[in-house]
């Protein structure tokens, strides 16, 4: 068995250990003995002169010697908290020759350094043995931090025994510690403290905290981010001038390295099926992986299924074991471990967020109507059955490599959206929630204990500075403000969505390949079967097939593959033994296009009529290719616009009609028009001819060189049927039959030629009133005015 000094300057004095484990013990020594010795060198010297001398004085060192292994030296003691020495300490007892009492402690540790986060649980795997009636000690805390100088603030002694202790991080130190402090007046120790000089200065360690040693009064706040001396001792400590706490038989060391507390900002959401469905009738506990299985991932969540919501932060589950052990205690059951794989009352989530401990959870409705409650998850008020609690690893967060093995860093909430479910309001399809998952805090102020009491309340906090600031998360600093997690979701209907319907919701199944096909919002995880029946001359033809779900989309077999089109059969959806849908199935050759029409040969392509005739002749021959009774828009479009007309026209399958123009007629100028007839998607094109009419003649307002028109061929210049000449005047003047021979002389009643007019003047023109420019003078000037006036007189 070897000695060494205890590191962060432990006193080295009566200290055996080896590289992981080790033994210390407690001796008593008498002065009887030390006594005794010098007396027998005394004798000596007497009878001896020189040779007794030389024996005397060998005697008497050895004497000394043996007095000095009851101290620890001056030149043992360690520099501390800045070089500072200490005295030695001297042990206690009067006990005879033969009655001494060895106090011995073996332990070792599974590892030199564990390694976890403030505010979760770790688990330190240690061995312990202690001799008779004799207790082991875990000394947590104590030492400095660093070489760099400055106490750890925080010590600890806790009876120790077995293979393991598991500290609460969050709670070690405060009066909700789960461990056996030598603090808690309900736990039994035998301890003793001595100052520099090796005076007692306490027995326990609510009598040391008296005496000013750091870290002993009462934590400021929870246990934060730094390293922790872990020792294995048999109870005695030397308290240094610094405040450093150290034990003096050292078994077996270690360091316990808590890291800063993470947090993850973003939520995870995905959908699954109710409970019922997934367990199908049968017992057992879900997992997050079964929830996965069944379920989609996406933010749509269908009205009566679950929304899963998981969260990932560290620094929690602290808390939240407490929370979980008190509510197993009020409920006479063992404690309930927080492991990853693991569902547990969702009531520990509500414990936990309704203590002051600076995390919040919202899930809330942000589409409400104008008159319209909004609804919100109520945790509190919960039915078990409506949500379920559910422990994860961490998936993106660093963890510690303590040996807390399954500590979980994730958890998941699956919340029913049932009518009558966790929200307070039953939710709708439409509607759309918010949610938020929170780490409270503000800048420049931190978590704190309450002041009094020690240890003091482990979830009665005080602002560290103003009592007006709302709860802070314990392991933010000053610098540290709120941070939280987003993510949205939204609540539709369930529903089938067929691909191929009739207007009246019958299927159509294509006789290729017999499949019905559709959307939904169901899961996979939903047992959906179909029976389809169709009545032959023999005997009916059934078929019974699961309607199988994949990414959202469905198919049946209907058993109708090669079936002949027309052929029609009854179809029927159960979900067990519940009939959810009958519709009528009908065989086509096409289902996107069941009921086509088409325009058959005997459509019209060219037709010739005189204006203004009827279009009578004009015809579509439409004819229904599909298996379905359809009704379409016929439509005629003669030059672009030019005549137009529309028409509904219903044909049963396998008919033909014919649809003619009767009552519209071509009124266009002779010509060549292009005209065509859709119906359907379907386009006949064709070229109708308009011819005059060789019975009428038009008569329009003509120009000055008394150019005319006529309903016939021609240019209008040359003699007209009428007798007239190119100039519009009759042969007969005097209305007896004869003409003047085209003379131009023209006589008044009295057989008299009238004066002439300017030898200049143009041929006659017929004007809109009947009065030819020869006639009177004045009727120039009329004319004159009119057109300067810009009106007729």
């Amino acid at each position: 068995m070897t000695s060494r000094a205890p590191p962060d300057g432990a006193d080295p004095s009566e200290r055996t250990t080896s590289a992981g484990s080790g033994s210390c013990r407690r001796e008593e020594v008498t002065e009887d003995e030390s006594g005794g010795a010098a007396l027998r060198a005394w004798l000596s010297t007497l009878s001896v002169v020189l040779v007794a001398l030389a024996v005397c004085l060998s005697l008497f060192g050895a004497a000394a010697t043996a007095t000095a292994a009851a101290t620890v030296s001056e030149e043992d003691a360690v520099a501390v908290g800045g070089g500072d020495a200490v005295s030695a300490i001297e042990t206690d007892g009067a006990a005879e020759r033969g009655d001494a009492v060895s106090r011995e402690i073996d332990g070792s540790f599974s590892r030199p350094t564990y390694t976890g986060t403030a505010g979760d649980v770790v688990e330190i795997r240690h061995a312990v043995d202690a001799s008779g009636d004799d207790t082991a000690y875990l000394l947590v805390g104590g030492n400095r931090l660093t070489d760099s100088g400055g106490t750890i603030g925080f010590v600890d002694v806790l009876r120790v025994s077995g293979g393991s202790t598991t500290i609460n991080t969050r709670l070690i130190g405060t009066n909700e510690s789960d461990v056996d402090s030598c603090s808690d007046d309900d736990v039994s120790c035998d301890l003793e403290f001595r100052n520099g000089d090796g005076d007692v200065i306490a027995d326990s360690l609510g009598n040391l905290s008296g005496v000013g040693s750091t870290g002993a009064g009462g934590l400021a706040r929870p246990l934060v981010p730094e390293r922790y001396r872990l020792a294995i001792t048999n109870g005695t400590f030397v308290v240094r001038d610094s405040g450093a706490v150290d034990p003096v038989e050292v078994a077996a060391e270690s360091d316990l390295v808590l890291r800063e507390p993470s947090f993850r900002d973003e939520v995870e959401v995905f959908t699954t099926a109710d409970a019922d469905v997934i367990a199908d009738g049968e017992e057992g506990d879900e997992s997050v992986g079964a929830l996965r299985e069944n379920g989609l991932d996406r933010t749509a969540v269908t009205k009566g299924d679950r929304v899963v919501l998981g969260f990932e932060a560290t620094g929690i589950w602290g808390a939240l074991s407490h929370f979980a052990d008190r509510r197993s205690g009020e409920s006479g059951e063992d404690g309930t471990a927080i492991e990853a794989g693991t569902a547990i009352d969702h009531r520990v989530l509500v414990d936990l967020l309704e203590a002051e401990e600076g995390v919040s959870l919202t899930v809330r409705q942000t589409n409400p109507g104008r008159n319209e409650r909004r609804a919100e998850l109520d945790l509190a008020d919960a039915d078990p059955d409506d949500v379920t609690l559910f422990l994860a690893e961490a998936e993106q967060l660093r963890r510690g490599d303590a040996d807390r093995s399954g500590l979980p860093g994730r958890f998941y909430l699956a919340i029913d959206t049932s009518d009558g479910g966790p929200f307070t309001e039953d939710v709708e399809p439409g509607d759309e929630f918010a949610v938020e998952f929170a780490l409270e805090g503000t800048e420049s102020e931190r978590y704190a204990f309450r002041d009094g009491g020690e240890p003091p309340a482990a979830f009665d906090p005080a602002s560290a500075t103003d009592d007006r600031i709302s709860e802070q998360y314990p392991y933010h600093g000053t610098d540290d403000g709120r941070v939280s997690a987003e993510a949205s979701f939204g609540v539709r209907e369930r529903y089938l969505r067929y691909d191929d319907v009739t207007d009246d919701g019958d299927l159509l199944v294509e006789t290729d390949d017999g499949t019905i096909t559709g959307t939904t919002s169901i899961l996979p995880v939903t047992e959906l079967s179909a029976t389809i029946v169709r009545d032959t001359n023999e005997t009916p033809n059934r078929t019974e097939s699961e309607l199988a779900i994949e990414d959202g989309n469905f198919t049946v077999d209907s058993g109708l593959a090669g079936v002949p089109p027309g052929a029609r059969a009854s179809y029927r959806l159960y979900r067990g033994q519940s009939l959810q849908d009958s519709r009528t199935v009908i065989v086509v050759e096409n289902a996107s296009d069941p009921d086509r029409l088409r325009l058959a040969n005997a459509t019209t392509t060219n037709l010739t009529v005189t204006r203004g005739e009827s279009l009578g002749n004009l015809s579509a021959a439409v004819r229904n290719v599909g298996q379905l009774r359809n009704r379409e828009r016929l439509t005629l479009d003669v030059d672009d616009g030019e005549i137009v007309e529309e028409r509904r026209v219903t044909v049963a399958p396998g008919d033909e009609r014919n649809e003619t123009f009767e009552g519209l007629d071509a009124d266009l100028e002779p010509g060549e028009y292009p005209y065509s007839l859709t119906i359907d998607g379907d386009r006949v094109n064709g070229t109708l001819i308009v011819e005059a009419d060789p019975a009428v003649t038009r008569v329009d307002d003509g120009d000055a060189d008394g150019e005319g028109a006529t309903d016939q061929a021609g240019d209008g210049t040359g003699d007209a049927e009428d007798g007239t000449d190119g100039g519009g005047e009759p042969d007969d003047t005097d209305g007896d039959g004869s003409s003047d021979g085209g003379s131009g002389e023209e006589f008044d009643d009295d057989g008299e030629a009238p004066d002439e007019g300017p030898p200049d003047e143009a041929p006659a023109t017929l004007l809109p009133f009947g009065i030819g420019t020869r006639e009177t003078f004045g009727g120039t000037v009329l004319v004159g005015a009119t057109y300067i006036l810009g009106h007729w007189v």
